[in-house]
């Protein structure tokens, strides 16, 4: 028998009768201050406002929850884990392999028109950039870059944003001696983008997003900045692979065939 949802007690009484329901785990919690709402922050990427009055859950639970239009917290159910694949990764302490150069933006155009499509419409960007990176390195060998676009506390608050961090794949082109990053993110921009025209689609306040470690990131996303950059390789498809790559030092080096799997699950139309 399925469990119902429980709704929290300050809420309960102007639950809509078409709320959103999801499932995840829970990466992290802020703690609001003044009366401010708590922000409970899931690894796909979504905030969620919790009244102050309500008790907190914990880091590392998961948990189906109840949305309104804002993404205040409506009900919250703990879930049971689920249970974690024993599949060997492969990892290296050196540095990853080197990012392929394209010639020129028209090779880069033909990549961009022949990524996959036919995400279902409640897709996670997680999932979409792990595809787009793996398809394109099966099909031609080519290695991209992935890049976590991460929004402060700071910027989540003033702006009552629904998400945390973003992510897309990036690649680079020759220009002259040097090299452009292009970011290739087929489901918001109709072309490739330059970096600061990329982030300039989230953040509202056009403001930079510096080029940080997420060490950086998690030690000042309560200070003035709106937004960090953190480049990856195109192996993490979640910010815990690349916090856990920076704690340990250890830099994966191939595709996990369970978090494919996992991204393929989540991506194709057939299986909604």
């Amino acid at each position: 028998m399925r469990m119902m949802l429980i709704p929290l007690l300050t809420l309960a009484l102007t639950t809509p009768a078409l709320a959103e329901r999801i499932k995840d785990t829970i990466d992290s919690i802020s703690v609001g201050n003044n009366g401010e709402d708590h922000l409970i922050f899931l690894q796909n990427g979504r905030v969620l406002f919790l009244d102050p009055r309500e008790e907190l859950p914990k880091v590392g639970q998961r948990i189906e929850v109840e949305l309104d239009e804002d993404n205040k917290l409506l009900s919250i159910l703990t879930l049971p884990p689920k249970e974690k694949a024993t599949e060997e990764k492969e990892f290296s302490y050196a540095m990853d392999e080197d990012a392929t150069i394209l010639d020129s933006y028209g090779d880069l155009t033909t990549l961009f028109n022949r990524m996959n499509r036919s995400w279902k419409a409640n897709t996670e960007c997680t999932d979409r950039a792990h595809i787009w990176s793996y398809e394109e390195w099966k099909r031609s060998g080519h290695v991209s870059k992935k890049v976590f676009l991460f929004f402060t506390n700071t910027y989540i608050r003033r702006y009552n944003y629904h998400w945390w961090f973003h992510v897309s794949p990036y690649n680079l082109v020759k220009d002259g001696n040097s090299t452009i990053e292009y970011v290739v993110d087929r489901k918001y921009t109709s072309t490739p983008r330059t970096m600061k025209s990329w982030t300039d689609i989230f953040i509202k306040s056009k403001r930079s997003c510096p080029v940080a470690t997420y060490r950086h990131y998690r030690a000042n996303k309560y200070g003035s900045e709106h937004c960090f950059a953190v480049k990856s390789n195109m192996y993490n498809r979640l910010p815990l692979h690349v916090r856990n790559e920076e704690d340990s030092g250890r830099v994966q080096t191939a595709f996990s065939t369970s978090e494919v799997n996992f991204s393929y699950r989540a991506f194709n139309r057939r299986n909604k």
